[in-house]
């Protein structure tokens, strides 16, 4: 099912999106010379977390980009980003 893409840009946690939506990529940059965990979650700040992502610490930080396969992972209500460990220099997301 193809859908109109959307895009969001943080540089802290916080809310993506308010209403159903389906991930579908996302390019993050983590802070220098310090690893990061960060969740997308749904519902809000402390909703379900559907995807979590580690990443280690790094002298010279490079983005990474990583598409979700298939139609992407649907958020029911909300697309909201928490960051458990460390920090990132930003994060753009990708849904529909």
């Amino acid at each position: 099912m193809q859908s109109d893409v959307q895009s969001a840009h943080l540089s802290a946690a916080g809310s993506l999106f308010a209403g159903r939506a389906r991930l579908k990529g996302f390019s993050i940059t983590p802070a220098a010379a310090t690893a990061a965990t960060f969740e997308f979650r749904d519902t809000s700040a402390t909703g379900a977390i559907l995807v979590q992502i580690d990443i280690a610490s790094q002298t010279n930080p490079v983005p990474y980009y990583i598409q979700v396969p298939g139609e992407g992972i649907v958020f029911q209500d909300s697309l909201n980003l928490t960051i458990s460990v460390g920090s990132i220099t930003g994060i753009t997301v990708f849904f529909g």
